[in-house]
């Protein structure tokens, strides 16, 4: 992405301001090649648990707004967190962020990307502006200003990996997944054909869930349910540390009550919000109406679901949407939560 700071009055951190009562931050995650105080910096937007970031590289007709566990980069990208910044309170509710995010994935595509004029620092400050009326810190993209005022933004571009015709591959907004997502990095498979240990546990993200470390818990077979008062859905956002292969999915849930009924699955969608994953966008395989078998005297059930291996091969991510809909096919509102445990992948690399 992109860079900055030459500015003397910026000689020390920048501590983060603290916000105030339990209203919604907007904060910017920033990020450096060394996770401190540096001349380049990559930046992503944090709303409501989710960070929304801008790259370049892949699909250049395709949108370049991406979505990520909020400060973990993506493995490969050369990028190390640094800090967090609270820039203003939100002045949108969560389907209007939703909205908002939607119309500027169209603006922003993968083939606009320029490491000097059009970064990922733009698009935080850009779509900071519209969910609370200010920007991000100045010096955040302080390298990139520069480089335009003084006409050697060539150079810059040059010395960063993205020449003059795009995106070249360097540390520029390496989003789309880095060397993990391209299959560059080894992994483990068990010998069962779980996929649990080419998962990269530490990029991965659960959205729209109760509580912290969801993560973690489905890692370990720990329930995970969807928000209290909230619809009834659970979007997973799985990526590998090396291109594997997937045959099917096991679940359980603690009750046929909890479980979903309906389960999408989207190979390679790196770009999914719950809109999409909700009907938006079509997946790779979809399962409306989920079969559970009672597995125990504690009521849980289990569900394995096969897919089309030929559609999930050269997988580097994984999308998948969890969901009790209604009658007319929507997601529940305000009922039960959605919930699932013991979350398996099996398959080969």
């Amino acid at each position: 992405c992109s860079r900055n700071r030459n500015n003397s009055e910026h000689c020390e951190p920048v501590q983060s301001k603290m916000s105030s009562g339990a209203q919604e931050m907007v904060k910017v995650n920033v990020y450096s090649p060394t996770g401190g105080q540096h001349v380049a910096y990559h930046s992503g937007l944090e709303v409501y648990g989710v960070e929304y970031v801008f790259g370049g590289g892949g699909n250049t007709g395709g949108s370049g707004v991406t979505l990520q566990r909020p400060r973990v980069p993506p493995p490969g990208s050369g990028w190390t967190f640094y800090q967090s910044y609270d820039v203003a309170p939100l002045r949108a509710s969560r389907p209007e962020v939703e909205r908002i995010v939607q119309e500027m994935r169209s603006e922003w595509s993968s083939g606009s990307y320029d490491l000097v004029s059009r970064n990922c620092n733009h698009f935080s400050d850009a779509l900071s502006q519209r969910l609370c009326g200010q920007g991000i810190p100045k010096w955040v993209n302080a390298l990139a200003g520069v480089g335009n005022s003084l006409g050697v933004g060539g150079l810059i571009k040059q010395a960063m990996g993205q020449g003059s015709g795009g995106y070249g591959g360097g540390k520029a907004d390496a989003s789309a997944g880095g060397l993990g997502a391209a299959g560059l990095v080894a992994g483990n498979v068990g010998a069962d054909g779980n996929l649990s240990g080419e998962v990269d546990w530490s990029s991965a993200g659960v959205l729209n869930v109760d509580g912290e470390d969801a993560v973690e818990k489905l890692r370990s077979g720990s329930a995970v349910a969807s928000e209290e008062d909230a619809s009834a859905e659970i979007l997973l956002l799985l990526p590998f540390k090396t291109q594997v292969k997937l045959q099917a999915l096991q679940l359980s849930a603690p009750s046929a009550d909890q479980a979903p009924n309906h389960i999408r699955v989207f190979a390679n969608e790196r770009n999914l919000d719950m809109n999409d994953a909700a009907g938006g966008i079509a997946p790779t395989a979809d399962f409306p109406k989920v079969t559970w078998t009672a597995s125990g005297p504690d009521g849980a059930v289990t569900a394995k679901l096969e897919v089309n291996f030929l559609k999930f091969q050269n997988l580097g991510f994984l999308a998948i949407h969890l969901c009790r809909e209604d009658d007319d096919g929507l997601p529940e509102e305000g009922g039960t939560p959605v919930c699932v445990q013991s979350f398996q992948l099996v398959g080969k690399n």
